[in-house]
């Protein structure tokens, strides 16, 4: 499990901002690397963080979890 800052900025910066999108233009990063990272991080941790059934994802309780660590 290789965990990276840019993984956690990424996901924070989602969580904070509400969206993948919001979250990109906040960190000057495209919306799909930002996605891609957030994925990764699932990945590496074997956890959904968001729930992205809805229009804007949604924190899961591990990114709950997470997000207050």
């Amino acid at each position: 499990m290789t965990v990276s800052l840019e993984q956690l900025e990424a996901f924070v910066s989602s969580a904070e901002h509400g969206s993948f999108s919001a979250a990109g233009r906040a960190l000057r990063k495209a919306q799909s690397a930002i996605s891609t990272q957030v994925s990764n991080l699932e990945t590496d941790l074997g956890v959904m963080l968001f729930d992205r059934a809805g229009r804007n994802p949604v924190l899961t309780p591990a990114g709950e979890r997470l997000l207050r660590e």
